[in-house]
């Protein structure tokens, strides 16, 4: 009860935070809007570019940060991206609304004054959680110690007081508008905090706050392991980003407009983070960085080439900063000829920085999709345990294949020393199997569709553990060997399938198509047997010559065969004339007895229309008797070397073969326990019935299954012996 109880008031919470966090961004987009309009009629707003710079920045932080709340309610980081939209879009709606009442259209809106009083310190707090609260809290949402809380305390005090330096100074500044404001709450004396020396301890305390929070997050990075590290990767990539723009923007374009491009990079601080926390694509992010290394080296090469060539030998031909045509086709077409090896370079130098002196695992798949081309073989598996020591640098890898309840080495590398000993699973998964005689390697399972296929033990070094990458490209390998031993046993098992087709029935043949282990497997369950018999057989056999008789009884026997299979029966075997059919196995079925009691009748009723097609074809009619019983049995092969059945076996089938033998023709006899479980309203009882063999009497039930008796059936009809 508890833990339901706290599994609803899980969600719940969830519930309540998913309603606040899309609230809070349509605040935003209602704020947005208003604010883009005001823009306009302001005048502020002669560039679009600008207002898309706005949204792009701050847009981003407040759909992550509704994701991030949605999902992740627990984790702080959501929560203060929100923040950080709402502020920036409500503090610029301030500031729009407060210049338009005052400047554009004076006096025409209300509240004006508590708009300019919002919009002079808004800032301060978004600052703070973008460049403190966020860097100190990620990925977990949780300082990396207790150690690490007076850092928000400090920097929440040191926010605090800013806020209330600004928001109660005399004077309100609107700074697009240039207009100033008297601040109704403000406190002659106070000085802006950019003006006062308080103000300067403040901000040099808020700037502290910062460095303690990078710190925090550096020492947090080196201490990462596993998914945390891989998320402090995607946030670092992404800031590292924003600050290399920021310094070749403003390096290389000083006087330029890059509002927009700078927007780009902003709202990518939020997109890495909630890929991060919401771990989508979580891995891909040493992919990115060596694209990125790659691209930038690329680009630093060629540039370098075009600047030797350009402007140094310009330089040294004497063309005094003179554009040279020449040269510059010479620089172009030494670009040209040189880009396809330079890539080459830089992408191996990228992935020597990311990965170390091991291959890119995209390239270890790519070379192992070509060896192993869509089937695994022996070559392949030693193949791609060979790849596995190569690339992560482990000592050993060992390849294992689950041949019915064991798992059996079948190649490692490096190939020293023997395999180990087979592993039998005994029930247990793959990682329990393995760690009693493997404890010091990591296991992999080798699987496709949830089918357990085998398995990769890999054994690191100390001195070089495996990575997440390396432990996700031995997942991708494993997961692609799969594949293709799948295929290969969905061959081999198609053929043996289609070799036992034959003697088997299709129901057993696809269990043994699905695993050839069905073969000896034999158990114990409940089932309804049935058995029918032609009626005065011998006398049929006598006055038809042998052709005929084999064309009425194979007639017969194709019939009933087609309503066995229709309700769900298993043709178990034929015994001359007689039929055997089971429900209930090798499928279990709920209903069994029910299909069974159904089947009988509808027997009985394609016997009359038999009957009716020999009378026209001038053959003679029959009519069947037909017994039904349900009880527990042992259901699978039996036999030995060169000859194997599927049967069932146990006293209930024995019961199902007297009751037939009882059944006059065109009568459906039913043991008690079959009526009862089919739940029929069709049976009568016949009372308690002696049979051939058996102690104990049986009690019988007669199944009604037409409106008149088929023993008053018209034709030439051969009656019960």
């Amino acid at each position: 009860m508890g833990r339901r109880g706290e599994r609803g008031r899980g969600v719940t919470v969830r519930k309540r935070s998913t309603w606040v966090a899309w609230s809070m961004l349509a605040v935003f987009v209602v704020g947005w809007t208003v604010m883009s309009v005001l823009l306009v009629a302001n005048g502020n707003l002669q560039d679009p570019a600008d207002g898309l710079a706005f949204l792009l920045a701050f847009g981003a932080f407040m759909v992550v940060g509704a994701l991030i709340v949605a999902h992740r309610p627990g984790n702080a980081i959501g929560w203060i991206f929100s923040a950080i939209g709402l502020l920036a879009a409500t503090g610029g709606l301030a500031q729009e609304y407060a210049q338009y009442a005052y400047v554009t259209r004076p006096g025409s809106l209300p509240g004006a004054v508590l708009a300019a009083w919002y919009a002079s310190w808004w800032w301060y707090p978004a600052i703070t959680l973008a460049l403190v609260f966020t860097l100190l809290l990620f990925p977990s949402g949780r300082p990396l110690s207790a150690r690490w809380r007076p850092v928000a305390v400090v920097a929440a005090i040191a926010t605090a007081a800013l806020v209330a330096l600004t928001a109660l100074q005399p004077t309100l500044t609107l700074r697009e508008a240039d207009y100033a404001v008297d601040n109704p709450i403000g406190l002659a004396g106070i000085q802006h905090p950019e003006q006062g020396t308080v103000g300067a301890v403040l901000f040099l305390l808020l700037t502290a706050c910062m460095l303690a929070a990078v710190l925090s997050m550096v020492l947090r990075f080196r201490r990462s392991q596993g998914v945390e590290r891989q998320q402090l990767k995607w946030f670092t990539y992404a800031g590292a980003l924003l600050i290399l723009w920021a310094l070749v923007s403003g390096f290389l374009f000083p006087n330029a407009s890059l509002d927009v491009v700078f927007a780009l990079f902003l709202a990518f601080v939020p997109i890495a983070a909630g890929i991060a926390i919401l771990r989508y694509r979580l891995y891909d992010i040493d992919h990115l960085i060596s694209r990125t290394l790659s691209y930038t080296l690329l680009t630093a090469a060629f540039t370098a080439v075009y600047l030797v060539i350009v402007v140094g030998i310009g330089t040294l031909v004497g063309s005094r900063g003179n554009p040279n045509l020449v040269l510059s086709i010479v620089a172009t077409a030494v670009i040209a000829v040189a880009f396809q090896p330079a890539r080459d370079r830089s992408r191996r130098l990228a992935n020597r920085l990311v990965y170390g002196r091991r291959a890119t695992p995209y390239e270890v798949l790519s070379a192992f999709s070509r060896g192993v081309a869509g089937a695994a073989t022996d070559d392949s598996l030693l193949r791609m345990a060979r790849l596995v020591v190569e690339a992560t640098g482990a000592v050993q890898a060992t390849v294992w294949l689950r041949l019915g309840d064991v798992l059996q080495p079948q190649t490692s590398w490096p190939q020293a020393g023997p395999l180990p000993e087979p592993i039998a699973l005994e029930g247990r998964g793959v990682q329990e199997a393995l760690a009693a005689t493997q404890a010091a390697s990591v296991s992999f399972p080798v699987e496709h569709e949830e089918e357990l296929l085998g398995a990769l033990t890999v054994t690191a070094s100390p001195a070089e553990p495996l990575t997440p990458g390396g432990e996700r490209l031995i997942a991708d390998l494993a997961a692609q060997t799969g594949l293709g031993l799948r295929f290969q046993r969905m061959k081999e098992r198609a053929l043996f399938a289609r070799a036992l087709a034959s003697f088997l029935p299709p129901e057993v043949a696809e269990l043994v198509e699905a695993s050839p282990a069905a073969l000896s497997l034999r158990e114990e369950l409940e089932a309804t047997i049935l058995f029918s018999d032609i009626r005065g057989f011998s006398g049929l056999a006598e006055r038809l010559p042998p052709r005929q008789v084999a064309e009425v009884v194979g007639r017969h026997l194709g019939a009933m065969v087609q309503v066995v299979t229709s309700h769900g029966g298993v043709l178990d075997k034929f015994a001359g004339d007689a039929v055997m059919a089971v429900f209930g196995a090798p499928r279990p079925a709920a209903d069994h007895a029910k299909r069974a009691l159904s089947c009988a009748a509808a027997m009985q009723r394609r016997q009359l229309a038999l009957n009716d097609e020999a009378q026209r074809d001038r053959l003679p009619a029959f009519q069947i008797g037909i017994g039904v019983n349900t009880g527990t049995v042992i259901a699978g092969t039996l036999g030995g070397a060169g000859r194997l059945d599927y049967t069932v076996l146990g006293d209930a089938v024995n019961i199902a073969q007297r009751l037939q033998s009882e059944a006059s023709g065109g009568e459906i006899l039913a043991a008690a326990v079959t009526v009862r479980l089919a739940g029929t309203d069709q049976a009568e009882p016949v009372g308690l019935k002696h049979l051939k063999g058996r102690q104990h009497l049986v009690e019988v039930y007669r199944l009604r299954w037409a409106e008149t008796s088929t023993a008053q059936h018209p034709g030439e009809t051969a009656y019960a012996e």
